[in-house]
């Protein structure tokens, strides 16, 4: 981890799935943007350089001022291969 302050750039929630797949889902900031996203376990692992996790984003999302930005809902991942 580099050295110096750490700057907060968004949150996670863990959920589950209707399914019963657990994934993360929130909302990250990259320069003025925030961005919607899910995280889910690769299950689909063919060796050992293949990621652990993978990231998806359907959209931005752009923050007004004064409103909360809400992370997608279970009943959006319900239909995902992971």
């Amino acid at each position: 981890m580099p050295k110096g302050k750490l700057k907060r750039i968004g949150a996670l929630w863990l959920k589950e799935g209707k399914k019963g797949n657990k994934y993360m889902s929130g909302v990250v900031e990259v320069g003025s943007s925030k961005i919607s996203i899910l995280i889910f376990k690769n299950t689909d692992k063919q060796n050992g350089k293949s990621p652990d996790y993978l990231i998806l984003t359907s959209e931005q999302v752009s923050k007004p001022q004064n409103e909360e930005v809400l992370p997608p809902s279970s009943d959006d991942t319900d239909d995902m291969p992971f």
